[in-house]
C-alpha cells in the first residue's frame, strides 16, 4: 500500500510559512552543517546554453529534523522579458528518511526566495554591528523584498538605500515598500552612492 503524498501550492506555502520560522529553521540548518549533522552534496547542474539558463538538483537529509528531501529549481535570467515568468522556479519534494516514500510535492519558488532572505538575516545577526541602522540593497526584484523582509526582523533599521537597473524597477520596489515599512527609502544615483553608507549590503 502506498502511502499518501501532501500537495502544496505555491498560495498554501505562503499562508503556512512566516518569515520569523523560517529565519529560526534556516539558522537551525545552518548550525547543523556545522556540527556533521546534515548530508548536503553539492548541487548537480543540467545546462541549457542554447537557452540560457540551467536547472539545479539540490538533495539533503537534516538528521536533526529527521527530515530528507530534494530541491529542483530553475535559473533562466531571460524569462521574465521573454515569457513574463519569474527567473528562479522551483519544486520541492520531502522523502521519509525511513522508508523512503514521498511524504510531499510542494512549490518551491516562493520558499527559495524566504530561504534566501532567510540566510541573509541569520548572517546579518551574527555580522552585523549592533547599532546598524541603514541597508543598502543593490537590485529591487524578488530579493530585495526578501532581504529587506527578513533583516528588518533582526535589525532595528531606520533606512533603506536602493539601487537598481532599470531605475524603474527601483521606483517600484521602494513605492510597494514605503507601504509596507515605517522607514526612509532613499533613490541611490550609483551602486556606490547605495553602499558607501550603507551598515549591511
Amino acid at each position: 500500500m502506498g502511502s499518501e503524498v501532501l500537495l502544496i501550492c505555491e498560495e498554501e506555502v505562503k499562508d503556512l510559512l512566516s518569515i520569523e520560522e523560517t529565519i529560526e529553521i534556516v539558522e537551525e540548518a545552518f548550525r547543523a552543517k556545522g556540527l556533521g549533522k546534515t548530508q548536503m552534496p553539492p548541487k548537480t547542474y543540467l545546462t541549457f546554453d542554447k537557452y540560457q539558463g540551467d536547472i539545479r538538483i539540490m538533495p539533503s537529509y537534516l538528521e536533526t529534523l529527521d527530515s530528507a528531501g530534494v530541491k529542483v529549481v530553475n535559473v533562466h535570467p531571460r524569462n521574465p522579458v521573454r515569457f513574463g515568468m519569474p527567473t528562479i522556479m522551483g519544486i520541492i519534494i520531502l522523502v521519509n528518511p525511513k522508508n523512503g516514500a514521498v511524504t510531499s510535492i510542494m512549490d518551491g519558488t516562493y520558499i527559495t526566495g524566504m530561504r534566501t532572505g532567510a540566510a541573509g538575516a541569520v548572517a546579518t545577526k551574527y555580522l552585523a554591528r549592533r547599532n546598524s541602522k541603514i541597508l543598502g540593497l543593490v537590485g529591487a526584484g524578488v530579493q530585495a523584498r526578501m532581504q529587506l523582509l527578513a533583516i528588518s526582523k533582526v535589525l532595528k533599521l531606520e533606512e533603506v538605500r536602493v539601487w537598481s537597473l532599470p531605475e524603474s524597477t527601483m521606483d517600484a520596489f521602494i513605492s510597494e515598500a514605503e507601504k509596507i515599512y515605517d522607514l526612509k527609502f532613499h533613490r541611490s544615483r550609483s551602486c556606490e552612492e547605495c553602499v558607501e553608507e550603507a551598515d549591511v549590503i
